[in-house]
């Protein structure tokens, strides 16, 4: 199903004309739209999906500071990514949490447990002590803090701090277009470039809207690619040449019912003594990832993939029941654009070594900003290039408002009171709804307590386990450019990643919000 009426698109273009236009709708084109438009660019940006669509959804919900890089002594790699982090942990207090890494040293770990904690030190060192210190465990003691943890091979364990996103990859994407949004910029999804022409004064572009099918012509004195694993396809048809260019690697993940009941991350090295993780995500786990080369985009899972995974997973643990592809709730794949120079035999080394540092390209005479890679992690730094990058075209900054972060002041003890009046005799979930409330609307949380008083079945909680009540996803279908399903349950939400289709489809609650999305 789909809306016919759009809240935003083609159709309401009333100005053409734009300082930049930027195609692509993921996280490196939203932080670009959203640092730019606070400082007085004017601003397009369009996806042809949905925004975070392609690889900003298929991430493993991490903001880490790149500890694997260590292994292949990128330090100051590391270092960038840990400030990095440090800065996103500080700006969003609330979707963003601190989380422990519990990382087994193995049979098919490339190190010992001393070199292995050696290598987790240094890693809080150059994450400048932001996090908890890390801990040795021994073989014993390892078992007996995650009794999951296999000890077959088993030498100790490892334990040190990153952070999760509490919510998904893609809702996160969503907050920099919604910062984009308020500073004037206009953030189209289902809208697709179709034509783009240089011009004196820059590009003129003809975009059509994929839901209407109509068509309009504008006009940005700067285009900037942002089309993630595309970025280098993109070029080619502008006729732009560069020094880098991507080669892709496919990661899947699988959801399955909960593993563990503690909050951290379980970490180990798979067959290829590559990282593989269990991560929680709200009442589920997520395991994972592969590491495939691919020649183009793809997001497509294959039972090699799947098996694979499981296969990962029980080894590592020593779980009641072995998993099987019937425990699979849904899948994850996606690519890694990573960036290499044009003439680089990618062959000629090992492939899994090749990080995800990004690069930033300017051809001055088309007037073209290319972002290749990059990582959730990176965002902030990524943005920051970028404005800097357009100033030296001209382009003047009017203002300098703030384009990230939570709004600090909203607390729970503002709304708590209200909230417990539809849950009196349950204050536990009171607090865990008005969490979520609070991180992914912050002071917009009002505009759906209204929605909550006018009827009070909009408080009813959607799926138990879970933070999501009626009255937020409506909320969400009029106000964050929901046009199809799987933007609200897949992007807005993770509700289609931790329910499976069955219980989507027999959820009543839910069916009558998707009802709102007319056919």
């Amino acid at each position: 199903m789909q809306r016919t009426a759009r809240n935003s698109g083609v159709p309401n273009l009333i100005d053409t004309n734009f300082d930049v236009a930027i195609v692509g709708g993921g996280i490196n084109g939203a932080v670009s739209a959203a640092i730019l438009s606070a400082r007085g660019v004017k601003v397009i940006l369009i996806e042809q999906n949905d925004f975070a669509s392609f690889t900003s959804q298929e991430s493993s919900n991490m903001v880490w500071g790149g500890i694997k890089y260590l292994q292949t002594y990128e330090v100051p790699l590391v270092w960038a990514l840990c400030g990095s982090r440090n800065e996103l942990m500080r700006a969003f207090p609330n979707r963003i949490k601190a989380t422990s890494f519990f990382a087994a040293v193995g049979p098919t770990a490339p190190f010992g447990k001393v070199l292995g904690f050696f290598g987790a030190s240094l890693y809080w060192i150059l994450g400048r002590f932001k996090t908890k210190s890390p801990e040795y465990y021994s073989r014993d003691s390892a078992k007996e803090h995650e009794p999951l943890i296999s000890t077959e091979g088993l030498k100790g364990a490892v334990q040190y701090d990153d952070a999760l996103l509490l919510d998904n990859d893609a809702r996160f994407v969503w907050d920099f277009i919604k910062s984009a949004k308020k500073y004037g910029a206009t953030c189209l999804n289902y809208v697709k470039l179709t034509k783009a022409e240089e011009v004196p004064a820059g590009w003129s572009l003809k975009v059509t809207d994929q839901i209407t099918g109509d068509e309009k012509q504008i006009n940005a004195k700067i285009l900037i690619n942002a089309a993630g694993p595309f970025a280098s396809e993109f070029n080619e048809n502008l006729g732009a040449i560069t020094k880098n260019t991507l080669a892709l690697s496919k990661g899947i993940h699988l959801v399955v019912p909960k593993l563990t009941d503690h909050e951290h991350v379980m970490a180990f090295f798979d067959d290829n003594q590559r990282l593989f993780y269990v991560i929680p995500m709200h009442d589920r786990s997520v395991i994972g990832t592969t590491d495939t080369r691919v020649s183009e985009p793809t997001n497509h899972v294959t039972d090699e993939d799947r098996d694979f995974v499981l296969q990962q997973a029980n080894r590592c643990l020593e779980l009641f029941k072995p998993l099987t592809r019937e425990d699979i709730i849904s899948e994850r794949a996606g690519v890694r654009p990573l960036v290499v120079k044009q003439n680089e035999d990618v062959k000629a080394h090992d492939w899994t070594s090749l990080s995800r540092k990004h690069e930033i390209e300017v051809d001055k005479k088309k007037k073209l900003i290319t972002i290749f890679g990059g990582k959730l992690t990176d965002c902030i730094n990524v943005g920051k290039e970028v404005s800097d990058l357009v100033k030296k075209f001209g382009i003047k900054e009017i203002r300098n408002r703030k384009w990230y972060g939570e709004d600090l002041e909203i607390t729970s003890s503002t709304y708590f009171g209200e909230i417990a009046e539809f849950f009196p005799k349950n204050l536990d979930l009171a607090k865990k709804l008005l969490a979520g409330l609070i991180r992914r609307h912050g002071a917009e949380i009002e505009e759906i307590l209204k929605l909550w008083q006018e009827d009070e079945e909009n408080s009813q909680v959607v799926f138990e386990g879970l933070d999501f009540t009626k009255g937020e996803l409506i909320y969400m279908l009029e106000n964050e450019e929901v046009i199809k399903e799987t933007d609200l349950l897949r992007r807005r939400t993770p509700i289609q990643l931790v329910r499976t289709q069955a219980e989507i489809e027999q959820n009543k609650v839910l069916q009558e919000v998707l009802s709102l999305i007319k056919s």
